[in-house]
């Protein structure tokens, strides 16, 4: 028994043409007003950079980003993330032709889907919430669905269960992103907020858990993730894409969970996925450059975001 949004801020662009062939070690240097910095020393097809982070990086990471010009309107492309106090990035196998970088902190979370919230509590669901589509999910039509606390949404019953466990034989179709004991009771958690939105001019829903606390009403370690069911319906009658999306795991079980971490991912209350780590103690948390969720990403060019494809009511391999 129980007691009791991806936005991409450019900080500086490192403007050096580099060849990865017969380079001779080089260094450079370039800074902006607030005070963020690096140092990049080239040696063959290795850049060694040397990261500074401003004392204004509240979560205190960063990434790097890279295109081969400056002329031709190509976008920036993510090559890696250093964690909170990291200062030693290292990037093998250089461009052949031009590089050029830029240091930026982005945000996988994406911004609106608050029309409605959950009030400030530990387990509680919510009513019924319309979905502003209707979603094939394993072979059913769902226009509606229930937004739960802890960390997930369920399509045919509300689920409260603080303690999470294999999203396999569960026996509850359910979609988590971070299936864990949240708690947003204390007044310095946000609460679970959730709506409508669009995302590149599609119909979409979102659910956010987005600095919010755990039981027993910590808040000295926060969650912020995201999920946001996109229609595709202009392929096919209830298809869709699923985003997860992570900007700070922080948190992994609360004071009742007899020390399980969270797991993460969907499942069809028989067969499902769960993403790599689920389950493991430390695997979740940005603690853990290795595997934490916002080091990776899954179908998209934006860290901490994993993006599903549902066709026909099944995920796509």
């Amino acid at each position: 028994m129980k007691l009791s949004q991806a936005v991409f801020a450019r900080l500086f662009v490192l403007v050096m043409g580099i060849s990865s062939v017969g380079l001779p070690a080089s260094r450079a240097q370039s800074s902006n007003t607030i005070g963020s910095w690096l140092t990049l020393t080239l040696s063959n097809d290795t850049a060694s950079f040397g990261v500074y982070a401003p004392a204004t990086n509240a979560n205190g990471v960063f990434d790097l980003y890279c295109k081969t010009n400056l002329t031709d309107g190509e976008d920036w492309v993510w090559i890696q993330r250093g964690a909170r106090g990291q200062t030693n990035l290292v990037l093998t196998n250089l461009p052949p032709d031009q590089g050029y970088f830029t240091l930026g902190v982005t945000n996988a979370i994406r911004a609106g889907f608050t029309n409605s919230a959950l009030p400030p509590e530990d387990d509680g669901p919510s009513a019924p919430a319309t979905l502003p589509f209707t979603v094939n999910y394993f072979g059913s039509n769902y226009s509606s669905l229930f937004v739960n606390n802890n960390g997930n949404v369920t399509f045919d019953d509300a689920k409260s269960a603080y303690v999470p466990s294999s999203l396999i034989n569960v026996g509850i179709r359910i979609i988590a992103p971070y299936w864990a004991d949240v708690d947003s009771s204390n007044p310095l958690s946000d609460v679970v907020k959730y709506g409508d939105g669009l995302v590149d001019g599609r119909a979409a829903f979102g659910v956010e858990w987005v600095n919010v606390g755990y039981f027993w009403a910590h808040v000295d370690r926060l969650l912020s993730c995201q999920l946001v069911i996109i229609d595709r319906s202009d392929i096919a009658p209830g298809d869709f894409d699923m985003e997860f999306n992570y900007d700070k795991v922080q948190w992994q079980f609360g004071d009742a969970s007899g020390g399980i971490p969270a797991h993460a991912g969907f499942t069809s209350g028989v067969a499902g996925h769960e993403l790599a780590g689920s389950g493991v103690l430390d695997a979740f948390l940005d603690s853990n450059v290795a595997t934490g969720l916002i080091y990776h990403n899954l179908n998209s060019s934006v860290p901490g975001r994993y993006l599903f494809f549902f066709r026909d009511g099944q995920p796509l391999p």
